[in-house]
């Protein structure tokens, strides 16, 4: 639940358009759920390759498999982002992969019920994910076990090894 939370949430809140188009990648039951907080309209997927014949359409991808940059790039609006799972915080091939058509590009992590550590990718053509963040949306969630204002804003804070691991992966 806590990684739905966090897949959801981030993105959701990053950007300032209230009624937003939504494509899922992988949709499952939690996600949905996450989703039903918000005003989106929602289109649901199996994979990448139903973006293929798709142009900026939408405003927000969340992802659970791996999407191409050129992809993401064609599909999302001028303002568009995405998420979508990474391996590790330091998947700098991944990072390097996606972020090549993405004005901010960076990984988020956080721990999940079991104390497991989940990284996501965050990619951007307008919005940064700490510095833009809606808090007219992030400060009024009150579903949500983990996923609040702050942890939205440090999720996007590494460790000095690991940013010094990834800088020149990432967008910021």
């Amino acid at each position: 639940m806590i990684y739905e939370e966090m897949l959801v949430q981030v993105p959701m809140c990053s950007h300032d358009k209230v009624e937003l188009e939504v494509c899922v990648i992988g949709s499952n039951d939690e996600i949905k759920k996450e989703l039903s907080y918000h005003k989106a309209n929602i289109t649901e997927i199996e994979d990448e390759s139903g973006l293929a014949d798709v142009e900026d359409k939408y405003d927000v991808i969340i992802s659970t498999k791996y999407v191409s940059s050129v992809y993401l790039n064609k599909a999302l609006k001028e303002k568009g982002l995405a998420v979508q799972p990474a391996s590790s915080l330091t998947d700098t091939e991944l990072f390097e992969k996606v972020g090549k058509l993405m004005y901010i590009n960076q990984p988020y992590w956080f721990f999940d019920e079991n104390e497991k550590i989940h990284t996501i990718l965050f990619s951007s053509k307008k919005y940064h994910p700490q510095a833009d963040i809606v808090r007219n949306k992030s400060d009024f969630i009150e579903h949500t076990d983990y996923y609040n204002t702050d942890m939205h804003i440090s999720a996007f804070n590494y460790p000095t090894k690991i940013f010094k691991t990834i800088l020149s992966s990432i967008k910021i």
